[in-house]
């Protein structure tokens, strides 16, 4: 394996961001066809570059992983400030400053050599760096491959359910 580089992303990665979206929306709608698909390659690699071209505030992160030039991998976060009403509430979180990750993604290829892993440690590091106290994600209970990522190698742990019915 190459070196993995880690850093943010930029406008002119958004042919690789596609690429990958792509894929993983393929991989997710082979899981679960009700819930997931992948998305109309028409013009996504151009909307991933109008993405890029907006300004970010100091409240999130978006973070690629390089290899050999090619983006591969790539993570999404965000800070949440604690909520004006945390006294009255019964979630301890919500008077917490946290991280939520919106979307981790890595190709097919280059799982299990690191890659999730560096995103995953760089955006926690951030968080840290901001005052974050903890941080929280989702992800698709059946997944072969996030839950055991997410649980047995970056240490995390399911904390809720989420239930969902759909309606006729």
């Amino acid at each position: 394996m190459a070196r993995i580089e880690v850093r943010p992303a930029r406008p002119g990665d958004g042919d690789d961001l596609a690429r990958g979206w792509i894929e993983m929306g393929n991989q997710y709608a082979a899981l679960d066809p009700d819930a997931f698909e992948a998305p109309a390659a028409d013009g996504l690699a151009a909307w991933f570059e109008e993405l890029l071209r907006q300004p970010r505030n100091d409240d999130s992160i978006w973070l690629v992983a390089e290899v050999d030039g090619r983006v591969v991998g790539t993570v999404d976060a965000h800070v949440e400030r604690p909520a004006a009403d945390a006294s009255r509430q019964i979630l301890r979180d919500l008077a917490r400053l946290r991280v939520t990750v919106e979307a981790l993604g890595v190709e097919e290829a280059y799982r299990r050599q690191g890659v999730g892993t560096r995103l995953m440690q760089a955006v926690e590091a951030w968080g840290r760096d901001h005052g974050a106290a903890r941080i929280v994600l989702t992800t698709f209970v059946d997944s072969p491959t996030s839950m055991p990522f997410y649980q047995h190698r970056m240490g995390y742990q399911q904390r809720s359910v989420v239930f969902g019915k759909y309606l006729d």
